[in-house]
């Protein structure tokens, strides 16, 4: 089966239309594109579709595209496109949500919504959107839901919450990420917010931290601090644990542990009852000063259409967001069936933002950490 000719077929068929970019001119299409891809499933999925979109892009323009990848952590590619703007070597990035929004204000991309219609732009999941927040400038990629991976050999305690970490049935055997070592160790904070019922919003007020509004959802953390094995820094010290069969109970994003249960770790997943802390990964986003933009805005929606979902699909990418006149993955449609997504995308920008994070994080050290 040749399954590169059989994805641009699907493209071709789905009517990407032609990028409204210079729609008065005529369209010019280079014979190169460089695309920052991130790290993991992203780059996967970007490598998966080089040749696909090179046929794709022979038989609508003539011109068979030659895609290269630049895999790296997004923090340094941003810094590399703030370094070298206004002549960036890429044509397409993909950034955090924090670098589009700070980008756009700057001129840094090609508006992405004025690149469909509207009733292809209506095929996007709106909740989603609403989330990310950038203006039309990117549409959501994946969602990140935080559950909790429980053993299947844990019996005799119920864990249907966050707060469940703290029972002491389970002292010195549940983990979750420190927010002093990874970004993911902000959602318990959101947990603690969501479970108390805390207006976070009442956390910031007039430039400054509210140390006293935030305390007791920190109290609550420190709670389940005190009863875990470790507080990890990120998959890489999760895995381990829960292969080994040293957490019994781990708060980790819903995809890793998919992954995990695909490798054969005898966990499950549970949404916890107050719903699952969010974020959304926006699309890559389109330079304003690529070489060659046409291509770029055709890269783009070729990596965020149903020809692309369904390679998504045989890489395993579970928890791509699928558009509504796609067919999702087995795995995402019995999980969004009923899926409660707590959105935290506005929690997590104004707990990272300069003004406020040291304070934060001062915050977390005396409470979290040292027990104060």
């Amino acid at each position: 089966m040749n399954y590169t000719r059989i994805l641009t077929t699907a493209a071709l068929a789905l009517g990407l239309a032609a990028p409204a970019i210079a729609q008065d001119a005529p369209v010019e299409v280079g014979p190169e594109l460089v695309v920052y891809t991130g790290t993991g499933l992203p780059t996967d999925l970007a490598d998966a579709l080089v040749q696909p979109f090179a046929d794709y892009m022979n038989e609508k323009y003539g011109v068979p595209v030659n895609v290269r990848t630049v895999p790296g952590a997004i923090p340094q590619s941003w810094l590399t496109f703030q370094t070298e703007w206004p002549n960036p070597t890429g044509d397409v990035y993909l950034m955090y949500n924090q670098n589009v929004k700070e980008g756009i204000d700057l001129g840094y991309w090609i508006k992405l919504q004025d690149q469909y219609t509207p009733e292809e732009w209506a095929t996007f999941d709106p909740d989603a959107l609403a989330a990310m927040d950038l203006d039309g400038y990117a549409v959501p990629m994946d969602i990140s839901a935080w559950v909790l991976a429980v053993q299947n050999s844990l019996e005799g305690v119920e864990v249907t919450s966050v707060a469940d970490l703290a029972k002491p049935e389970l002292a010195g055997r549940i983990t979750f990420d420190s927010a002093l070592s990874v970004g993911s160790g902000y959602n318990a904070i959101a947990a603690a917010a969501a479970i108390r019922g805390d207006d976070w919003h009442a956390w910031f007020a007039d430039g400054q931290f509210n140390e006293e509004a935030a305390r007791p959802a920190f109290e609550m953390v420190a709670s389940w601090a005190q009863n875990a094995l470790t507080l990890t820094q990120g998959s890489g010290s999760i895995s381990p644990l829960l292969r080994r069969g040293e957490a019994l109970v781990s708060a980790w994003w819903w995809h890793n542990v998919m992954s995990e249960i695909a490798a054969g770790t005898p966990i499950h997943a549970v949404e916890p009852s107050e719903g699952m802390i969010s974020v959304v990964q926006a699309s890559p986003v389109i330079s304003s000063a690529s070489r060659n933009p046409v291509a770029a805005v055709e890269w783009v929606k070729f990596y965020q259409s149903p020809a692309a979902t369904e390679a998504a699909k045989s890489i395993n990418y579970y928890n791509r967001v699928p558009r509504t006149n796609e067919e999702p993955s087995p795995e995402w449609a019995e999980f969004a069936a009923d899926a409660k997504f707590l959105y935290i995308d506005e929690f997590r920008a104004t707990m990272l933002d300069p003004a406020y994070n040291t304070a934060v994080l001062d915050l977390y050290n005396r409470v979290v950490i040292q027990g104060q």
